[in-house]
This record gives C-alpha cells, sequence and structure tokens, in this order.
C-alpha cells in the first residue's frame, strides 16, 4: 500500500502543489491535497482524519498560506495527530509570521533555491526520512494503578534484549516512577543539577531551561555494558516540577514553547531509534496532551478489575478530543496486565475472564485487545528502590532470575506492540 502524504496549499499555489504532488506520486506516494471538498464546515472530521492518518504533512507557505484559516487549521490538526510536518517555501516568511512561531522552520525547503529537479528530489527525500523514523508509543490510561510505570519498563526491555531494539523513554509523568525504577537517587541528583531533566526541555526560559541544540544529549543510557556496538537503551529523566503543567499554573505562552521544544525532543529521539517511549500521567492534563499529539500509537494497560473499560472509555474521550478525530483500531493497543494473580481475594480466573471478555465485546476496544497478556509475577512485583543495579536495565525482569512465563509474555506482547505500531 501506498505511503500517504497531505499536501496543504492555497490555491494561488496550485501550480506548485502539482509539480510536489506529481513528484511524490511519481515515487510511489499517494497524496492527498487540500481541496475546496474537504475545506468545508461539515467536512471538517474528515478532513482532520485525512490528515491524522497521513505519514507526513506537507505545506507550502506563501502570503496567501499565512492569511488563511484553513491552513491554520490543517497545522493544528497535523500538530494534534503528531504527524511529521515538511515546510515547503514558496516565498519569503515574515519573522513575526505564526507559522515561525508555531513550527520549526530551520530545516524547511525553499522551492526556489537550486533546480527544480534537485528541490522536488530533497522534498521526496525528507517526506521518505520523516516517514521512516521510529515509532513513538505512548503508555497511557486515565485509570491509574494499572502498572503502568512498570510495564512500559519491562516491556521494552524485552523489546531491547530480545529483539535488539533501540529504545528511548521520555518520563512524562510528574511522580516520574520511571526514572526512581531505573536510577538511584543520587544520580537522579545529578541529572537534575544538570539541568538534564525532562523539565529544562519543556521550560521555554531560565536557568533550568535547555537549549533546543542540546536536546539529543540529554539521554541517559540505561544499558552500560560496553560490547561492541549496542541498540541504544536510553531515557530521559522525569522532575517533580512538571507539576506546574498539571496545575495549570503555566502561562498559555509557556505552553505553546512546551510543545514545540516536546516536538523537537520527540524528533531528535526518535531519529535513533526504533521506538520511542514516552510514560505519562494517568490523568487528562496538558502532560498528556504532549504524550497523544505526538504519539504514532497508544497502549493502555489495564488490570484484570471492575472498572477496566471505563478507564478505557475515558480515555478513548479524551483521545478524540485532543486529536479532533476518532482512534483508530491500529493507532490503539489494550494489553491485560496482571493475569492469573493468586494473590487476589476470590476466584481470579473469573475476574480475568471476565475483565477479558468485557473489553473483547466493547465496540471499539475489542479490536485493540492484544491476545498476549502479561501474568502477574514476583520479578514485576518489587519496589525498583530494593535492586538499584550499577548497569540499570538488571533491575527489569529480563536480567532477573526466575519468572520464565513473564519474561516469554513481556517478549511476545513488546513484538506484538511494535508491529501493530509499525515498527
Amino acid at each position: 500500500m501506498a505511503t500517504t502524504a497531505y499536501l496543504a496549499f492555497e490555491p494561488s499555489e496550485e501550480d506548485a502543489a502539482r509539480r510536489v504532488a506529481a513528484e511524490l506520486e511519481r515515487n510511489g506516494w499517494s497524496v492527498t491535497r487540500s481541496s475546496s471538498e474537504l475545506r468545508v464546515q461539515d467536512r471538517i472530521p474528515a478532513l482532520v482524519q485525512a490528515i491524522g492518518e497521513a505519514a507526513v504533512f506537507i505545506v507550502l507557505t506563501s502570503p496567501a498560506a499565512l492569511d488563511s484559516a484553513w491552513i491554520q487549521r490543517e497545522v493544528v490538526a497535523a500538530l494534534n495527530n503528531g504527524r511529521p510536518i515538511l515546510i515547503v517555501q514558496t516565498a519569503d516568511l515574515p519573522p513575526d509570521s505564526w507559522i515561525r512561531a508555531t513550527l520549526d522552520t530551520s530545516t524547511a525547503i525553499d522551492l526556489r533555491e537550486g533546480t527544480e529537479s534537485e528541490v522536488l528530489t530533497r522534498i521526496v527525500e525528507r517526506a521518505r526520512a520523516a516517514s521512516g523514523r521510529g515509532r513513538v508509543i505512548a503508555m497511557l490510561n486515565i485509570k491509574g494503578g494499572v502498572g503502568k510505570t512498570v510495564l512500559a519498563a519491562n516491556l521494552f526491555a524485552a523489546a531491547h534484549l530480545a529483539d535488539k531494539r533501540s529504545i528511548s523513554f521520555i518520563d512524562l509523568d510528574p511522580q516520574h516512577n520511571l526514572t526512581q525504577y531505573f536510577l538511584s537517587p543520587g544520580e537522579r541528583n545529578r541529572i537534575r543539577d544538570r539541568n538534564h531533566t525532562i523539565y529544562s526541555i519543556v521550560n521555554p526560559r531560565g536557568d533550568t531551561s535547555l537549549p533546543v541544540g542540546d536536546f539529543g544529549g540529554i539521554a541517559v543510557p540505561l544499558n552500560r555494558i560496553k560490547r561492541g556496538k549496542q541498540p541504544n537503551f536510553e531515557l530521559v529523566a522525569g522532575d517533580e516540577r512538571l507539576f506546574e503543567y498539571t496545575l495549570d499554573t503555566r502561562a498559555d505562552r509557556d505552553k505553546a514553547e512546551a510543545f514545540t521544544r516536546f516536538r523537537a525532543l520527540v524528533s531528535a529521539l526518535r531519529a535513533r531509534s526504533d521506538a520511542v517511549i514516552i510514560d505519562s500521567n494517568p490523568c487528562a492534563t496538558f502532560l498528556t496532551r504532549l504524550a497523544i499529539t505526538c504519539a504514532d500509537h497508544i497502549i493502555a494497560p489495564v488490570r484484570p478489575e471492575k472498572y477496566s473499560l471505563t478507564g478505557l472509555n475515558m480515555l478513548e474521550q479524551v483521545v478524540r478530543e485532543v486529536r479532533g478525530r476518532p482512534l483508530q483500531a491500529g493507532e490503539f493497543s489494550v494489553l491485560l496486565n496482571g493475569v492469573n494473580d493468586r494473590t487476589r481475594s476470590g476466584e481470579t480466573g473469573d475476574a480475568d475472564a471476565l475483565t477479558r471478555t468485557e473489553i473483547a465485546n466493547a465496540p471499539f476496544f475489542g479490536g485493540a485487545l492484544l491476545p498476549d497478556e502479561v501474568p502477574y509475577s514476583a520479578v514485576l512485583r518489587s519496589a525498583p528502590t530494593e535492586r538499584i543495579a550499577a548497569n540499570p536495565i538488571n533491575v527489569t525482569a529480563m536480567m532477573r532470575v526466575g519468572g520464565r512465563p513473564a519474561k516469554e509474555a513481556l517478549t511476545r506482547a513488546a513484538a506484538s506492540i511494535l508491529r501493530r505500531a509499525g515498527s
């Protein structure tokens, strides 16, 4: 199936758009173009859907585009759906334009520079590179207590160790449990003192703000075995100061800049990783929005217990609100976690079966429920502070003695998730 690009432009740029689309199509792409059929009020859901399903969003910037409410709406849809954005300039952009304020224009391609064939080739190459980068996967559930953080650490440690996948974690939860899971208090404090946490990424100004050019160098290696060329397994550490972005104490301008800076971090990480894993907070806040807008795929862990489906329904509503469109089944995975837990009171098999059946029969979630389940296991249960290691990956289940069924389940589930995410 051809990879799809969405091409946004104004009618005054029809000729340039036609040439760009023709070059993409000649190279095997399917191109959805801005059109009067989509740009009508009652077709906005279809427009957002088309943008959300595109592998890359290409916008032709011109004086007409700068004045276009439809171009703004299409760019917002691309941002809210985490689409890679490629800017093609057909005219100079004023320094104070909304495009410069909203998007990273440093990598824009100027259609007027070089021969036409060279520029069109560069557009195709950049579009191909953007669509082929590592997948961004958000671990999300509005309901807490589902084992999200421990599952994230161990699922993708399994992918790294068993399948040699390169993994980058972002700890976007103010509780920063993922960071505490892997790193000792002393190392966490040193990272914070260097302003190398996620807070220094999203914080746009002040002494604790990190220059954008340094974003690619702040991830902490979590597998420190020096043995040939290893795929990366790394973490952008969390920080409790992120609570500023959950309590709504930051100005709208700060949030807008945080959004742009977070996208820059994700872009830097996905360029070198098979998957970027965002561990987000279990509620609907600005930080949740950051995770949703950047994610190619969402994993919702659930435990076999009452109200599991309620949490999933809440999550689907939040994602729909942020993206402006319904989730598609291929963008979402539900992973049953902690099955066969004999420590629970009552008959655990009933709880497992009831939860599984309830989700499987739900209109939307049934198609997203993974066949691979993660069983309850002691290797996933003990508190991370009990087993801080010199090599952080050693705290994961895959590196511990015993727990073979859990390890095998983690490996299968991780492989299934990465396939569904397109990695």
